[in-house]
């Protein structure tokens, strides 16, 4: 198969690949990964009336409504997402769909025109917008432009283990778009606040924060994890200088989450990920795609190219 691939193609998917796979590390200057999304879902259409009833029962406190929350979110199995993220001077959009039936998966496009990335993988992808797939088993990356031009192939394969590799052993970053995770971490952390109603994207929503140290994200997200994972977890925080991280979350009256932000500094500069969740039970295509290449197998073809 590889015999048949234009072998500068090859190289240009090469090239790019490993900026794009390496960019969520936080070393790398002011770039973030489009396959990392954290993610984020479609802002509901605010409502004709709006809504007056706050979602939090005052008798209960946070953590035990928050509790009841991830029960309800959990129960829900998926959303549409509609994410902002800005890293230092770089600026990334993300819409989609996501899953958390069996495992997280999701189907996202990132614009990238904010981005620095988005020229070096224009002859890649054929523009600046980067379509994604995550199955329980790999991330798969839409192709486009010259690569697909020259007949090389659709989409491009990551295992898991070329994410981790890539990513230096970083955790997976498309847990970000597990709304979840978020209810979870400022549970476990203990260290979660109500701010009080509010209303976000046209709903009635009790907003919820909390500001947590490198120690107690770890901590928090540790749940389930081994001392290995959990070392890895604080190894990543303290490369990326991260001191603390300030989550916020907004639900409604059914118990669901409607929008989740963060903030962080970090050595790359000050991050903020902004993440709204709509149409939960939407379908998720999670299918993988017939017409793809491993990237093992496009670093094989790109050999002395």
């Amino acid at each position: 198969m590889a015999g048949t691939r234009n072998t500068a193609a090859v190289a240009v998917v090469i090239a790019a690949l490993a900026l794009t796979a390496t960019a969520c590390d936080n070393n790398d200057d002011k770039k973030a990964a489009p396959a990392a999304p954290t993610t984020a879902a479609a802002p509901a259409t605010p409502s004709a009336a709006a809504p007056t009833t706050a979602a939090t029962p005052a008798k209960v406190s946070p953590a035990v409504f928050l509790e009841q929350v991830t029960q309800k979110t959990s129960a829900a199995k998926s959303a549409k997402i509609d994410e902002l993220i800005e890293i230092g001077e770089v600026t990334m959009k993300g819409q989609g769909a996501a899953s958390w039936a069996d495992g997280l998966e999701a189907d996202l496009t990132m614009d990238l025109t904010g981005s620095p990335m988005a020229k070096v993988l224009e002859p890649l992808t054929g523009g600046p917008k980067v379509r994604y797939l995550y199955t329980k088993d790999a991330m798969f990356m839409h192709l486009g432009g010259k690569v697909v031009e020259s007949g090389g192939p659709s989409w491009v394969r990551y295992s898991k283990a070329d994410l981790a590799k890539a990513s230096g052993g970083a955790t997976d970053q498309l847990q970000s778009a597990d709304p979840v995770q978020a209810v979870r971490t400022l549970i476990a952390s203990g260290k979660v606040t109500e701010v009080g109603p509010e209303t976000v994207n046209g709903k009635a929503t009790t907003h919820y924060a909390g500001v947590l140290s490198a120690a107690d994200v770890a901590n928090a997200t540790s749940q389930g994890m081994t001392q290995a994972q959990v070392d890895k977890i604080k190894q990543s925080l303290d490369t990326a200088g991260v001191t603390t991280d300030k989550i916020d979350i907004w639900v409604d009256a059914d118990k669901l989450v409607v929008k989740r932000t963060e903030q962080a500094e970090t050595k790359a500069g000050t991050m903020n990920v902004s993440v709204s969740y709509s149409d939960y039970g939407t379908p998720v295509n999670t299918t993988a795609p017939a017409d793809s290449m491993d990237l093992a197998e496009l670093q094989k073809a790109a050999t002395g190219s």
